[in-house]
């Protein structure tokens, strides 16, 4: 690996990430054409082929940035929630959907664009940074920005049956990078909040690498400054960032035994800088009344170890060979160290909640914080791929057609990746409205102002949130506290199950200003709502009615005394 970039291959290394970059997204684009070709008659696509609970949720958050607020509560509870939380990215997002009047689909849409070029510009500045040679940075590019995992052989098997490879395992489907999005091509098709960040994460590397090269105090201040970024956008990285610099510095240490403390306190500057916000954190996901609901999104079952690393594909295999091979050929410059370093912490975090403790897991956060891994594994693993053409013994007229065949191999499961996701995206409710719905939205959109409260069923609260500025009593599976219990008593409610008293205690817990209720037909009909919650039918058509609710005194005074100077 090099120890500094020459300027005659930034240029030319940059305009590949752009084109790159384009061409992802370009073929990502495909997974949702077909989803949209694919909507049955009466139904409208909603323009998300994947993950709809958690991009409805950052919404939620979008929709409070477009109107003006720079500071975010949750609008996915019906629990008073004061303006406590702040997100960089989706401040950004929110305040360009407003300020350029965009749809929330379009919004998406060049959200996802940005995460495809910011993400292969970070990767384009790393490999710059630490290899040598062209064809080392353009396998590299090639393997970041198409690689897949083994996905596509366990769905060659489970077509015939031997494997079971069923969407519903989720993290422990055997085709684990077919369903998640391990590899930077799946980040960019799924949900940019995974690709933009990590564009910036790679950002991050590249400068602390450049302050390693270098031993220059202002890179590692560089450095310090976009880690500080990236934990405004993205708090797991945070949990990389000062997991990976510690172990680094230890690893350094235990390999020379002399390590100045100014070089000590340079390498651990980004972790320590960010302190601040891991407190800020902690304060939103650990004591907050109403946010701390949210750290639930950390409670998720233990991923197979030996099925993840599967997925890793061909890169994971190349990085294993290079780990075998370092009593032979050690890692002799800081950039290697530190990317070997990074991929094993990384590993490790990922196979945390695999730990416990009197039956307590160890660690309890999401497993997105495995998001980066990819990016240290290539960039050791690429410097294999002369050992294996000696071992192979290729001629060097053969060596490109084998460097061609291995990017095809590479990309397999990423071109599986769009056809699966675009099958199981075309059969899941939560991408597309009826047109009844959309007609009722729509009304709904049209009168419903920022501070009023949507009660429905959880499945649609997520989708208005997604849709418009409004708070819904239920609309995600960890934003909204007790959703479970709370979509069973909304169910029992609009069939009429609940008795009077209970129905009139469960309105006037939830105090909402609208009731949306789809397949309105099997309600009893206005008339119960209008007995239990002081209900006015505002819109109705075929199978959707949307009833208003009077407000109590109690509320109108709450509301007066919110609006007066």
């Amino acid at each position: 690996m090099t120890s500094s970039p020459h300027r005659s291959r930034v240029v030319p290394t940059f305009l590949l990430a752009l084109g790159l970059g384009v061409v992802v997204f370009a073929v990502t684009e495909i997974s949702y054409a077909i989803v949209a070709a694919k909507t049955l008659p009466g139904y409208e696509f909603l323009g998300l082929v994947s993950l709809g609970m958690d991009i409805s949720s950052y919404y939620s958050f979008i929709h409070q940035a477009a109107q003006g607020h720079w500071l975010f509560r949750n609008n996915m509870t019906h629990l008073d929630c004061d303006r406590a939380f702040f997100n960089l990215q989706w401040l950004v997002v929110g305040k360009c959907m407003g300020l350029f009047e965009w749809t929330p689909q379009f919004t998406f849409k060049a959200w996802r664009f940005s995460g495809a070029i910011v993400m292969i510009l970070g990767f384009a500045l790393l490999a710059v940074t630490v290899l040598p040679k062209t064809w080392q940075r353009v396998t590299a590019m090639l393997m970041f920005a198409f690689g897949g995992g083994f996905g596509w052989v366990l769905a060659i098997l489970g077509a015939v049956g031997l494997v079971d490879t069923r969407d519903s395992f989720g993290l422990r489907n055997p085709a684990i990078d077919l369903i998640t999005a391990i590899h930077p091509f799946a980040q960019v098709l799924k949900n940019p909040h995974y690709s933009l960040p990590h564009g910036i994460f790679l950002l991050f590397v590249t400068l602390y690498i450049r302050g390693e090269q270098t031993k220059r105090a202002r890179w590692y201040v560089a450095a310090a400054v976009v880690a500080n970024i990236q934990g405004l956008m993205r708090p797991y990285d945070l949990i990389t960032i000062c997991a990976v610099l510690p172990a680094f510095v230890a690893f350094e240490l235990c390999r020379t035994w002399n390590m100045p403390p100014r070089v000590a306190a340079m390498r651990l500057l980004p972790a320590v800088t960010t302190l601040p916000q891991f407190g800020y954190y902690y304060y939103i996901f650990s004591v907050h009344p109403v946010f701390k609901y949210w750290a639930s999104q950390g409670n998720q079952p233990p991923t197979s170890i030996f099925w993840y690393t599967l997925g890793l594909g061909l890169a994971g295999i190349l990085f294993v060979w290079r780990l075998l091979r370092s009593k032979r050929d050690p890692f002799v410059t800081p950039a290697e160290r530190f990317f070997v370093v990074m991929a094993v912490v990384i590993f490790g975090l990922f196979h945390g909640n695999h730990l416990k403790f009197l039956g307590t897991k160890i660690f309890s956060f999401s497993p997105q914080v495995g998001i980066p891994i990819l990016a240290p594994l290539i960039l050791i693993g690429v410097g294999m791929l002369p050992v294996a053409a000696e071992k192979l013994r290729l001629i060097q007229s053969k060596q490109l057609v084998a460097l061609a065949a291995f990017l095809i191999v590479n990309a397999f499961g990423s071109a599986l990746y769009v056809t699966w996701n675009a099958n199981l995206g075309s059969i899941i409710s939560r991408n597309f409205l009826r047109t009844a719905d959309a007609e009722a939205m729509a009304w709904l959109r049209e009168h419903v102002k920022p501070d009023d409260l949507v009660l429905s069923s959880e499945n649609f609260g997520s989708r208005i949130s997604f849709l418009m500025p409004v708070r819904a009593a239920l609309g995600h599976w960890a934003l909204t506290p007790d959703v479970k219990s709370l979509d069973k008593r909304f169910e029992r409610f609009v069939q009429g199950d609940l008795p009077r008293g209970r129905a009139q205690e469960f309105i006037e817990e939830i105090r909402p200003r609208y009731i949306f209720v789809g397949n309105a037909r099997d309600a009893e009909g206005p008339a119960y709502f209008r007995k239990v919650a002081r209900a006015t039918q505002v819109f109705s058509n075929e199978d959707v009615a949307i009833y208003e609710i009077a407000p109590s005194s109690e509320t109108i005074l709450e509301r007066d005394k919110a609006s007066t100077p």
